[in-house]
C-alpha cells in the first residue's frame, strides 16, 4: 500500500483568509498553477487511481493529476474537509466580533464549537474509516484532500492525539506519504513536500 496524499491548490477562500469548512471555493489563478506543477511531479508516480474530495478545490487540483496520469478521478465524501458550521465564510476578525467566546476558549485551552458544527469526535470517525478503506487498496493510490484531513491522518498514523492542533502543518498542493512496512504497520514516509512548487508556495491552512 502506498499513499500519495495531495493537498488541494490555493483556493478564493484560501486567498481571502476565511474559514472554509464545506463552502465550495474554487481555485485561484495561482491554485491552477500549483495543481498543475503537481500534476507534472506525479504523473510519473505509478499511481493506479486518483481519489478526490468532492470539494471544488479538491476535485479541480485532482482532475488535472487525473489527466497527468490517464485515470479516471474517483470522488470519495469521506476526504471532505471538516464542517465548522456557522463559522464558514468569515474571516478571524469577523469570528471575533461575532463569536468573542470563540477567543476567550482558545486563550483557556477549550474548543469552541460553532453552531452547527460537525464535531471533532464524527470527523476523527469519519477520517478512521477512510483511511481503513484506502489501507484495503492495492498498489498506489493519490488522495486530493484538504489539510485538517492530510492532518488527521499523520495524528492517527503516528499515533498523536488527534486533538492536539498544530503538529502537522499542510500546504497547497504538499504531498505527503504513507505506505505499509514489512511489519504490516503504516509509516509516514514524507510530509508537506513543496519542491515541486517553484516559489510558489502557499500554507495558509483555515480549513
Amino acid at each position: 500500500m502506498h499513499l500519495i496524499l495531495v493537498r488541494h491548490g490555493e483556493s478564493l477562500g484560501n486567498a481571502a483568509g476565511v474559514l472554509q469548512g464545506r463552502l465550495d471555493y474554487a481555485l485561484s489563478d495561482l491554485g491552477v498553477r500549483q495543481a498543475e506543477l503537481t500534476a507534472a511531479r506525479l504523473a510519473d508516480s505509478g499511481a493506479t487511481r486518483v481519489l478526490s474530495s468532492p470539494l471544488t478545490r479538491a476535485s479541480a487540483t485532482a482532475a488535472f493529476i487525473a489527466s497527468s496520469l490517464n485515470l479516471d478521478l474517483q470522488l470519495e465524501p469521506d476526504l471532505a474537509e471538516y464542517d465548522i458550521g456557522e463559522g464558514a465564510g468569515l474571516t478571524i476578525t469577523e469570528v471575533r466580533a461575532k463569536y468573542p467566546e470563540a477567543l476567550a476558549a482558545r486563550t483557556a485551552g477549550r474548543r469552541f464549537l460553532f453552531p452547527r458544527e460537525e464535531g471533532r469526535d464524527q470527523f476523527h470517525l469519519r477520517l478512521r474509516r477512510a483511511l481503513e478503506h484506502l489501507q484495503e487498496l492495492e498498489g498506489t493510490t493519490i488522495a486530493v484532500a484538504h489539510g485538517g484531513v492530510i492532518s488527521a491522518f499523520c495524528h492517527i498514523v503516528i499515533g498523536l492525539d488527534l486533538n492536539r492542533p498544530g503538529a502537522f502543518q499542510v500546504g497547497n498542493c504538499s504531498i505527503t506519504e504513507i505506505i505499509r512496512d514489512r511489519a504490516g504497520r503504516l509509516v509516514l514516509r514524507q510530509h508537506n513536500d513543496m519542491c515541486h512548487l517553484e516559489g510558489l508556495e502557499t500554507t495558509v491552512d483555515r480549513g
